[in-house]
């Protein structure tokens, strides 16, 4: 026997029967068969009946009436008891296994192609005969064995088919379904005539599962369910109660030897392809596994069989039985029987490993289970992908199948090894505290990615926890490298990582450093290194002036002196750093020297300094200021100098601004600088007008400014001017006279209400006490002594006998203490 060659799995594993067998077909030959869990039974063309294993060994020395001729079917009733053979010698035998006095044998003198016995035959003692006639066989007590025709036949019943009510059988035309219940026929399935030969030279192959017939004849497969009618039919009609209704109807490419169920809308036909071969003999059986649908099929597996002598046999030779709960199939030849069975798991997950279908085998191992382990698989499929240089692949199936194994893990490492591809697996490698394998491992895998990919091994470097490897031994493997000038910040920057790992903050510091890496803040944030910058300050600011000023700023380890004197190198630097100390210092020990790096990075913050802080050389500040021609600080610095009027020259002169002018003179209110200003404005007539507008907000009286004017002097918008000056001072006196008004209202309001005051009564309770003796104010009778109390109205009280001379009793001795005389 010959499996199929394609790569299609396939579904049943063969045996070939031998042992007895073998030496009963070497005289004979099987004409049919019959099958239960644990014995098959074999005709032979010489009418001999056997009773074997299904390992082909015989299973005791019974002999059985014989056959003139061949045996045309046998039957076995549900027990397993009751054999009943017959054959064209017109004979019927019906033996019983354990009792042989139940045994029946008569002849019909006349061929008997097919027999049934009833699945109940034990009880019931019954079966059916197809000749001519469909005849139901029964034993009665008083007369033997009784014959009934249930129904006549349009010729010879070549197949017969026994299934509860329902009895299936074929005759030259077509199939005809018997119901013994209502005890008439169900109708007629005809049957159309092959292609080549006649319907009557091929056998009729029935089978039924439940209530579904399949029927096999010729090249045709046609499937029918026994349904009831519904009330409507069988009311309006004289018709039976059940009907044979077609579902599925199709041709095949072989000529049918045979059906047998499998699993739903699924059949296995046993088959003989039509055209004979190139030496025009019989080409090889096929057993099929067909899906079928509607009127359609599809192939899900073919095998072809090399059964002994097959060149010879047709169609006919041919049968299949099977044991459906097993899933149990009987290839039969005249000179061979081979059984079929469904590949169990084991078989399945062997077949797919041998025919490199790993993923299949895994799937087919976690549904099922057997004797194969997944790790089992998965080692042999990580070979092969090895070998196929799937190297991803092979390192995924190793995360998914090892899990925390340690000792595959480190065991399937070094296939990967041999090959050079520590690399592929470097990323699925266990890296946890609970599953860590040696640390040869990682390290080898370092070391590979540092001979092929350094940014790779710089890779690791950074998300390998330091426990999985030695880094000693890493740093030691650098070291000892030659390296190109392109590789040099690679692994420099992976030594900063690694001495960092082994506490050398130091030498990770200067490695950062020596490749202006910005990782270096973290470094230092994170071990407070702040001494150890002390040198790098400069270094770190050309990194990054930002974060190292928040670094600065965050630290006590390093002064500021310290701080200023290192970046004394750098003013950017310098101005930088003293911009950013100012606001958390109080001190103002640096603003001399922020002052000077402001005027010359960023003057607009100059002026504010100026104005806050007081630690600095005014003179110093004014000549820095006047050689920068700050105008605006110079006045700032001359008006903290006290030279107000130079001042307000630089004001007039040479910022040109007398808005500014005003309010400087309005904020010293000096009528000096009222006067300078009105003098210095009074020959230039579009700044008298710009003085008007500015004038008509302030209290200063107009007169100061109308009587400088010179008469005939032309000066541009001069009424409007006036009238907006005029206005703004009337203004200014009526909200003078207005607050007087409500001054001297509040003030009398306040008055009268401290009147009120003072003329309420002063509540003397028991519990007050006099402020000098601190006894009882009332209650204490002393005949020595006044009964008079003194009480100011600040709540204090006195005994008058307590009050000496030397107190002025105009007020309080206790809020107003007075000087002893």
């Amino acid at each position: 026997m010959d499996g199929d060659k394609s790569q299609i799995e396939p579904i049943f594993k063969y045996l070939r029967i031998a042992s007895d067998l073998k030496d009963i077909l070497k005289n004979d030959s099987v004409s049919c068969i019959a099958a239960t869990s644990k014995i098959i039974f074999i005709g032979t063309n010489w009418g001999q009946l056997y009773i074997l294993d299904h390992e082909g060994n015989a299973i005791s020395d019974q002999k059985f009436p014989k056959h003139m001729v061949s045996i045309n079917e046998i039957s076995v009733d549900s027990k397993g008891e009751h054999i009943a053979t017959c054959s064209d010698d017109g004979k019927i035998h019906i033996n019983c296994l354990y009792a042989m006095e139940n045994s029946v044998y008569f002849s019909l003198e006349q061929q008997v192609k097919c027999i049934q016995l009833d699945p109940d035959y034990e009880s019931k003692r019954r079966f059916i005969v197809g000749d001519y006639q469909l005849k139901l066989y029964e034993k009665t007590l008083l007369r033997g064995i009784k014959p009934s025709i249930l129904c006549e036949s349009e010729g010879t019943i070549n197949a017969l088919k026994w299934n509860g009510p329902f009895i299936a059988w074929a005759n030259a035309i077509g199939v005809r379904v018997y119901d013994t219940y209502e005890k008439c026929s169900l109708g007629l399935i005809k049957w159309e005539e092959p292609k080549q030969g006649k319907l009557t030279d091929f056998r009729c192959n029935l089978l039924w599962s439940n209530s579904t017939l399949f029927i096999g004849w010729a090249e045709t497969i046609r499937i029918c369910v026994i349904r009831k009618r519904n009330v409507m039919e069988i009311s309006t009609r004289n018709l039976p109660g059940y009907i044979v209704d077609p579902i599925s109807t199709f041709k095949t490419e072989f000529y049918v030897c045979g059906l047998a169920p499998l699993e739903k809308n699924q059949l296995v036909v046993l088959g003989l392809p039509k055209e004979k071969d190139q030496e025009n003999v019989s080409q090889r059986p096929v057993l099929c596994v067909i899906q079928y649908k509607c009127n359609e099929y599809e192939e899900l597996c073919t095998d072809s069989l090399t059964l002994k002598d097959y060149e010879l046999y047709s169609s006919n030779d041919y049968s299949l039985e099977c044991l459906t709960d097993e899933n149990k199939y009987f290839v039969v030849s005249p000179k061979d029987i081979v059984t079929a069975s469904l590949y169990e798991t084991d078989d399945r997950v062997k077949y797919l490993i041998e025919h490199d279908q790993y993923e299949k085998a895994l799937d087919v191992i976690r549904e099922k289970g057997g004797k194969f382990s997944i790790i089992q698989v998965a080692r042999l499929y990580v070979d092969y992908l090895l070998s196929h240089q799937k190297y991803e692949e092979a390192a995924k199936l190793c995360l998914d199948t090892f899990g925390n194994n340690k000792d595959l893990w480190e065991e399937e490492v070094y296939k990967f090894v041999k090959v050079k591809q520590l690399r592929s697996i470097s990323s699925y490698l266990p890296r946890t505290e609970d599953c860590k394998l040696n640390p040869q491992v990682y390290e080898m895998v370092l070391y590979e990615y540092l001979k092929f990919d350094k940014m790779g091994f710089l890779q690791l470097i950074k998300e390998w926890q330091p426990y999985l490897y030695n880094t000693t031994a890493v740093i030691k493997v650098i070291d000892d490298l030659e390296y190109d000038k392109k590789d040099k910040k690679i692994l420099l920057e992976a030594l900063a990582i690694l001495y960092s790992h082994e506490r050398k903050y130091n030498f990770s510091l200067k490695a950062y450093i020596q490749l202006e890496h910005k990782d270096v803040f973290q470094l230092i944030k994170t071990h407070k290194l702040y001494s150890s910058i002390k040198g790098m300050i400069n270094d770190i600011m050309k990194l990054d002036n930002e974060r190292t000023i928040s670094i600065l700023l965050g630290q006590n380890a390093i002064t500021p002196a310290e701080i200023v004197e290192q970046l004394e190198k750098n003013e950017n630097f310098l101005y930088q750093y003293l911009d950013a100390f100012k606001k958390v210092d109080m001190t103002g020990k640096f603003d001399w020297k922020l002052v000077n790096l402001y005027a010359k990075y960023d003057r607009d913050k100059m002026l504010p300094l100026l104005r806050k802080s007081w630690s600095y050389p005014l003179q110093d500040a004014y000549e820095l200021c006047k050689t920068n021609l700050f105008y605006p600080e110079m006045v700032y610095l001359l008006d903290r100098m006290g030279n107000t009027k130079e001042a307000l020259e630089i004001i007039l002169r040479k910022i040109k601004n007398i808005k500014m002018a005003i309010d400087f003179c309005s904020e010293h209110d000096d009528i000096e600088l009222w006067e300078y200003l009105i003098n210095e404005s009074i020959e230039r007539p579009e700044i008298i007008t710009l003085l008007m507008d500015g004038l008509s907000t302030y209290s200063l009286d107009p007169l100061i400014i109308i009587n400088r004017l010179q008469e005939g002097q032309e000066i541009p918008e001069l009424k409007s001017a006036l009238t907006k000056m005029l206005t703004g001072y009337s203004l200014q006196v009526s909200i003078h006279s207005g607050c007087n008004e409500i001054l001297k209202t509040d003030y009398f309001d306040v008055h009268s209400k401290l009147i009120t005051l003072q003329n309420k009564a002063t509540t003397i309770r028991n519990d007050s006490v006099c402020c000098l003796c601190h006894r009882s104010i009332i209650g204490v009778k002393d005949s020595n002594k006044s009964d008079v109390v003194i009480v100011f109205n600040c709540k204090h009280m006195f005994h008058e006998s307590c009050v000496t001379e030397r107190f002025d009793l105009d007020s309080c001795s206790i809020c107003i203490p007075t000087k002893a005389p």
